[in-house]
């Protein structure tokens, strides 16, 4: 049976966060956060599958975050141009603090897969949110939430498309 440490998850989390941002995806090593943790690599096996499972974790804990901007975007949005540019600068935030850690990941033979498979999650949960504000604002085109969701997420990760492209978009939408 694994020895449960107190607050060790979060010691661990919190430790990895900052060499992540330090040191980057590559200078991430368990080893060394266990080290500065003062616990046994071993340990951190019993939270973490691997570096990558920790990697995400510290990732999802962002991205919670970016979601509740998303949700707080939309219930106050006056118009769907002004919630999907406020998604996109959520995304476009996510993205600008990630960036070098994904690409530090696919240089040391990080898998694509496992960034892909997750794709399908995000657009799921931007599209929630496009279709909850589509829904307030009693907008016609909600069956294009879906659409509107892999558009924002795309041209967030762009750095030629703006919000006035997305705002173009928007108002097209009925």
């Amino acid at each position: 049976m694994p020895k449960i440490i107190d607050e060790a998850r979060t010691r661990i989390l919190i430790t990895a966060r900052r060499k992540l941002f330090a040191e980057g995806y590559s200078g991430l090593t368990l080893r060394s956060v266990a080290r500065e943790c003062s616990i046994a690599v071993g340990t951190i096996y019993n939270y973490f599958k691997d570096k990558d499972t920790l990697v995400a974790s510290i990732m999802m804990e962002d991205w919670v975050e970016v979601l509740a901007q998303m949700d707080r975007a939309c219930a106050g949005a006056p118009t769907a141009a002004d919630g999907l540019v406020d998604i996109q600068r959520a995304i476009k935030g996510f993205g600008s603090l990630y960036g070098a850690v994904w690409e530090q990941f696919s240089q040391t033979g990080g898998s694509s897969g496992a960034i892909n498979s997750r794709h399908r999650m995000l657009r799921d949960q931007i599209s929630q949110r496009i279709l909850s504000m589509m829904e307030r604002l009693d907008m016609e085109d909600r069956i294009l939430a879906p659409v509107l969701a892999e558009t924002v997420l795309a041209a967030a990760l762009q750095p030629d498309i703006g919000q006035e492209e997305i705002r173009i978009l928007a108002g097209r939408l009925r």
